[in-house]
Parts: C-alpha cells; structure tokens; sequence
C-alpha cells in the first residue's frame, strides 16, 4: 500500500503549526493561532467525553456509508487522537492519520493503524492529491474563521481518492425550544465570533458547500440531542460538555467584550436552568458528499 509522504504546505496563508501555548484566564492557548479553544489537559479530558457524548447521541463513529475494505482514512483536527484509535478498532486493515495544528492535547499516539502528522489545515494539506479513501473533519467551528471554510472543503475534496467520501459535522447555534435567555447568551456568543472571524451561521450550510465542489451523492443531516438532565443519560452528557466548552470560552469571549467572568457565569447557570424547563435540544449539523471520477 502507498503510504503518504508529508510534502510542503501548500500555501503560506495561516500561521503554522505551534507547540507552545500561551495563557489566558489560566488556560493553555495556541499563541498566533486562530483557534477560540484552550489547548492544555482540561481541554483534552473534555474533547474525550464530547467524543463519548457524540457516540452515545448518534450511535456510531461515522455517518458515510463506508465499505468494509477502506484502506486509507484522514481524520482532520483530530484533538486527542481518540477517533483515529476508535475507527482503527472497526477497520484493522486501514491505515488512518490524524493531523492536528498541535499535539497539545494529544492522548493517542501513533501506532500500527495509526499515525499522528503535525500540519495545520489553513496552509493547505501535506498529502498527494487522492490519498484517502475517507476524510474526516468534525467540530472545528472554532479553529475555522469564516473565510478559509470553502478553501480548507476544497482541501479536504483534494486528497480524496474518486469514489473516496469526506464528512463534515459541527455543532452550530440551533437550540430547539431554547427560551429568552439561551437565545441572549448565543446572540452575545456570536457577535463576539464575527469580531474575530468566525460565522456560526455557515455551519448550516455544510452540504451547500460540499455542492460547490461537485460532490456526488451529498447528504444533509440537521441531528437534535437533547440537551440537559431532563433527558436521562445523553442529555446530562450533552450539557456537561455544552457547558465545559462554555468555560472553556469564557476567557477569550470575556477579555474580548470586557465583560467579568462572574458576569457571563451568571447568564451560563441561568441558561443551563432554562434548558432543563423548557426541554431544549442541541442541534449538530453534518453533511457528507462523494467524491466523482474527476
């Protein structure tokens, strides 16, 4: 089997990859990055459990219909490296990378079935064109600003093999029966994104953007879980991770707005308290398109 060579990035938009985080609120963050999210131990415990979280919500590691002889997968912002190790488990003869701008929170080393490439996916991919047979990309809302999104699907379309798959899924701004409170917090939360780039916004338009590259047999999934304890197992897991990535944000949203952190923990407790009485739903967006003979 071909194995890939890291090349060169294919352009120089972006800053490169970064070992060293700096601190915020006292979090670990990637310094020159455009990345929302800490890189440091907390946020590694909480990328797991939204791993667990995910896979007790929709029941599977992927959503492509996948034939049973993949051989080459690619995992895009692969975090901790937990879903390369999954997927290894149920295709043993595959080979799959996971690429990360940082080995910060890396759990998951390289292996037999898998590999761990340092890269950053807004300088392009360091693979041949038509390398994977399935690629890979999920929750990268807030490493993505709004303007490499159609450059980094094109990327992703790229080293895909024709015939190969490529899937998106992000969590975007869709509460389903959020009330007056929920709706505040991510109105705040989202104008704050568009000052630094980022459009939540896009995130319902996955497919749409997999249609402008011709993608075949695309796929368009709005999927709700419930969000809170009123939903017995898989919402009390979806809130606790909703909410981890709150704090997670808070430092960042909060220096940015001058706001005190009390302040926005505040409007977070009301919030979570509103999601278990009115009954609330997260909803992820996912899309998934083939790649055609071209």
């Amino acid at each position: 089997m071909h194995r890939w060579q890291p090349t060169a990035p294919i352009s120089q938009q972006g800053p490169a990859p970064q070992t060293s985080p700096a601190i915020l609120d006292d979090r670990e963050r990637l310094p020159d990055a455009p990345y929302l999210l800490p890189k440091d131990a907390q946020e590694q415990n909480r990328l797991n459990f939204q791993h667990r979280c995910l896979y007790s919500a929709i029941g599977n590691h992927y959503l492509v219909p996948l034939r049973p002889d993949v051989s080459t997968i690619l995992d895009v912002g692969t975090g901790t490296g937990i879903w390369p190790v999954e997927m290894a488990k149920l295709f043993p003869q595959a080979h799959i990378v996971g690429m990360d701008i940082s080995a910060a929170a890396l759990e998951y080393t390289s292996s037999s079935a898998y590999t761990f490439c340092l890269a950053n996916v807004l300088n392009g991919l360091p693979f041949p064109d038509r390398q994977f047979d399935y690629v890979h990309q999920r929750l990268l809302v807030a490493a993505l600003p709004a303007t490499h999104w159609s450059t980094v699907i094109h990327e992703l379309v790229r080293v895909t093999r024709p015939g190969g798959w490529i899937e998106l899924l992000e969590i975007g701004v869709t509460i389903q029966n959020a009330g007056p409170e929920t709706t505040g917090l991510l109105k705040w939360m989202g104008e704050r994104s568009r000052e630094r780039g980022f459009d939540m916004g896009l995130l319902s338009r996955l497919g749409e953007m997999l249609a402008q590259e011709e993608l075949e047999a695309i796929e368009s999934h709005d999927i709700p879980v419930p969000l809170g304890e009123w939903a017995g197992h898989v919402g009390a897991m979806l809130k606790a991770n909703v909410l981890s990535a709150f704090d997670a944000l808070k430092g960042t949203y909060c220096a940015q707005a001058n706001m005190p952190l009390e302040q926005f923990e505040a409007m977070v407790n009301r919030v979570a308290q509103e999601w278990e009485a009115n009954r609330a739903s997260y909803v992820f967006h996912a899309a998934y398109g083939r790649r055609g003979q071209r």
